[in-house]
């Protein structure tokens, strides 16, 4: 229970941990992303509030134009200037704006002013060339005084009817106002109306604006964890912890199991096949039909013992017990202890072994015992499906190059149809000749060589017909002693 406690809180951590990274992430690229967003959106606002300013300029400026016969002629229709047109009063709006406005500033600009509270500075030159020289009728961009950021907004003023009597023709005569005429015409550009707006203010709201959106994303996100979690909690880390707690209940039976097969099943039969020597070795005179029984003895406890070494290997594998280790291996030796076990079982049957190791073999890196478990049961199969008077035979290869190790296990026996090759590395499968043929085994030696032999980093295969015998190739990487001596040197 308390495992399993301590496994739920550790899968909750990990799971704490990981979505606390997301949100960090989540977090951080959703502020990069209003960071990004919020100069243009900034701007787009600015550019908005100028136009406005812009065009209630341009009204101002359009009605003291309409008003100006009124304001300088008296009821009796004599002329009486008062000074005031558009020019003027355009400017004093904007002065009174300006004012009132912390920072926002709105002038009129142009070429060859009449008054030096009218030249353009460089923001406003750039946007008289550009309107003289294109049908553009605005200019906007941002512009840094200072370190405080300014949006700066340039519009067009063109030449209207009531303009000409103060810049229209003749050029160089006087108009009312005491300057000299410029000499233009309708359409003509008379100068720019230049609004700046201080940011300062967009960017406290936007900083407000981040926040907030922040904070909710973080709420949101808090909202979803929690409910994710508690769907985690329930739908997969309880039934998660109960999957866990059978499989060890599952495991603990298996290695009992595994223990029982050990030492209550595999003693007596070890104590079994030495009473069976005793019994063969005996100096008494025996009946053939005895001695018969006494073989019998021995091969059925021959063929139980290797099931159950069988079982208990593959129960070792499984549980992650079976331990490689590498070490210095004499083929040669190997194989003599493993034609010991094999060989009276092939004398009984008449099958003759025979075994082809290269002269040069080499002392490997490798695991002996593992090696010993894949080739007693290839020989083993070769001689229990070998019919008397047939052949096994054993061959081994090393290949310097590469620094692998290959065996191939042939015999004259029954054969597997070709239907079966694929499956007759699965555990419990015997092949349907060996059905037919009542050949006792547990179904797990092949299974448990496949394993083996890819443990050790190689491969296996076979090749097989059915009434002409079987071949089992096996290859293993295993550097030989003298290589892996001049690599370590």
């Amino acid at each position: 229970m308390a495992a399993a406690r301590s496994g739920r809180l550790s899968l909750t951590a990990r799971f704490s941990a990981s979505v606390a990274l997301v949100i960090v992430a989540c977090a951080m690229l959703y502020l990069a992303w209003l960071s990004l967003t919020s100069d243009a959106f900034m701007q787009d606002k600015a550019l908005a509030e100028a136009r406005t300013l812009n065009v209630e300029m341009k009204a101002a400026w359009a009605y003291i134009d309409q008003v100006q016969d009124a304001i300088n002629y008296d009821s009796t229709g004599r002329f009486d200037f008062k000074g005031v047109y558009c020019s003027v009063a355009g400017k004093d709006i904007a002065q009174k704006f300006t004012a009132q406005s912390e920072g926002y500033v709105i002038r009129y600009a142009r070429d060859n002013p009449r008054s030096s509270t009218d030249q353009p500075d460089e923001f406003e030159s750039k946007a008289i060339e550009l309107f003289e020289a294109t049908e553009e009728t605005e200019r906007f961009g941002m512009e840094d005084r200072g370190g405080e950021s300014f949006f700066r907004y340039v519009s067009r003023i063109d030449i209207s009817r009531n303009c000409l009597a103060c810049h229209g023709e003749p050029a160089g005569e006087y108009d009312l106002t005491g300057f000299r005429k410029e000499g233009m015409q309708m359409g003509d550009l008379a100068g720019v109306t230049s609004i700046s707006i201080p940011m300062s203010r967009y960017e406290g709201e936007m900083s407000a604006r981040t926040a907030q959106s922040l904070a909710f994303f973080l709420c949101l996100t808090a909202a979803v964890v929690a409910v994710v979690r508690l769907m985690l909690r329930r739908w997969v880390t309880a039934p998660l912890m109960q999957a866990n707690a059978q499989l060890k209940n599952e495991n603990e039976a298996k290695s009992n199991i595994l223990a029982m097969v050990s030492h209550e099943l595999r003693t007596p039969l070890s104590s079994i096949m030495a009473y069976a020597d005793i019994l063969a070795s005996s100096p008494n005179v025996r009946t053939e039909e005895e001695k018969g029984y006494v073989e019998e003895i021995k091969e059925s406890g021959m063929v139980l013992l290797d099931m159950v070494n069988n079982v208990i290997d593959t129960a070792r594998f499984e549980a992650g017990r079976f331990e490689f280790v590498e070490e210095e291996v004499d083929l040669v030796d190997v194989v003599e202890i493993v034609r010991a076990a094999v060989e009276p079982a092939a004398s009984r049957k008449g099958v003759s072994l025979s075994f082809g190791i290269e002269r040069e073999m080499p002392i490997v890196r490798s695991d002996s015992q593992a090696l010993r478990i894949v080739l007693a049961n290839l020989l083993g199969n070769a001689v229990k499906f070998t019919d008397e008077g047939g052949s096994v035979e054993l061959s081994a290869h090393y290949d310097r190059s590469e620094g692998r190790l290959s065996v191939a296990v042939s015999d004259t026996g029954c054969g597997i149809p070709e239907h079966e090759l694929a499956r007759v590395f699965d555990r419990f499968v015997q092949a349907d000749a060996a059905r037919e043929r009542n050949a006792m085994g547990s179904g797990l030696g092949l299974a448990l060589s496949k394993s083996l032999v890819t443990a050790l980093g190689g491969s296996i295969s076979v090749e097989s017909v059915v009434g002409c015998g079987s071949r089992f190739d096996f290859v293993v990487p295993a550097p030989s002693v003298e290589e892996a001596s001049e690599e370590e040197a």
